[in-house]
């Protein structure tokens, strides 16, 4: 069977995408609106607005704070990337199921999340959220190594649903609190790290966990996930800087009006 086709539609799609985002996306009017936003909302100073692109140096608390954040998301990473790359041999040699349903399903929880844990960041903070969804993302992998060619079905399509959800809510809040360390000229360079941290584990943990599984049998795979995202749960306890800052006050919540 020939592939080219196929390919071929693929590329097409993306320089049209390409097209699309060069003529829609008015970078320069919409940067110089979110600093008028930003400034009468009060969550920028004129002078910070002014001088977007000036770099600055980080704290010796910002920087443990920014290491402890990419350490997690290695950890992360190395947790759910090993299930969703070895799931399709485990599911066939250890439950003797078909393994797609179950990883759409995952990917459907996490579409469904996105927005609602967003919203949700917004209310309670951004590690306190990441730190709800490692707990999810650590139970389900933790069930779901339980779980044999005996358990039903819908058992297992619920833990991945539930590892969706959570994926969601750690993917959606981790990369704002990367940026948030950075200043207006450095937001490519903190973009970087985040990329360089999820990529790098995202192509070591196939060959860490594959090399487990052959030694000591692929029951190993839920386990090691379930390790690695309850050490990412450790290292995000201590982050204390890139979380999410309290919305402005409006009206007369500024003066502290007392409305009864």
């Amino acid at each position: 069977m020939s592939y080219t086709g196929y390919f071929g539609v693929i590329a097409a799609l993306m320089l049209a995408a390409l097209v699309v985002f060069m003529l829609t996306v008015r970078e320069p009017e919409w940067a110089a609106e979110m600093q008028r936003q930003a400034v009468a909302a009060g969550l920028e100073e004129k002078e910070e607005a002014a001088q977007p692109t000036e770099s600055r140096r980080l704290s010796a608390d910002e920087v443990k704070s920014l290491l402890l954040i990419l350490l997690s998301i290695v950890l992360w990473f190395f947790g759910y990337n090993a299930v969703t790359s070895k799931y399709s041999v485990y599911a066939s040699n250890i439950l003797h199921k078909d393994y797609n349903l179950t990883l759409i399903i995952a990917q459907a929880a996490a579409i469904v999340a996105y927005l609602p844990v967003g919203f949700l960041a917004g209310k309670l903070g951004r590690k306190k959220t990441i730190l709800a969804g490692v707990v999810m993302l650590t139970v389900a992998f933790g069930v779901a190594g339980f779980l044999t060619a005996d358990s039903p079905t819908m058992l297992m399509n619920a833990m991945f649903a539930l590892a969706g959800i959570a994926w969601a809510t750690i993917n959606v809040n981790s990369f704002p609190m990367v940026v948030e360390l950075a200043s207006g000229g450095d937001v490519g360079k903190y973009t970087g790290f985040y990329y360089t941290a999820s990529m790098a584990a995202q192509v070591a943990t196939p060959m860490v966990s594959g090399l487990l599984m052959d030694k000591f049998g692929m029951h190993v795979l839920f386990p090691y996930a379930a390790v690695f995202t309850a050490l990412a749960f450790v290292t995000m306890l201590f982050v204390k800087h890139g979380d999410s800052k309290p919305a402005a006050k409006v009206g007369l919540e500024v003066l502290d009006v007392d409305n009864d």
